[in-house]
């Protein structure tokens, strides 16, 4: 990762998430999947994470599909 911060270790966790997901993943579904390992996270932990990598150009939104924010790591052009 190169955002030039340092990973706690449910920063990475959420980061490792969305890199590994096959589909376009929701804060939602990265709490879901992590929540079992992680009994102490928040939603609102994933939400600020997510907003920070959107920040730092690591993933992109890709829009609002059922009510959900989805999300891309493939930042680089290409159709959904």
């Amino acid at each position: 990762m190169e955002t030039g911060q340092r990973f706690s270790k449910k920063r990475q966790a959420i980061y490792d998430a969305l890199f590994a997901s096959r589909e376009h993943p929701s804060a939602e579904w990265v709490y879901q999947t992590l929540k079992p390992e992680y009994p102490d996270l928040s939603l609102g932990t994933v939400y600020r994470n997510i907003s920070m990598f959107k920040e730092e150009g690591v993933i992109q939104s890709i829009g609002v599909v059922n009510g959900l924010e989805r999300f891309d790591f493939n930042t680089a052009p290409h159709t959904h």
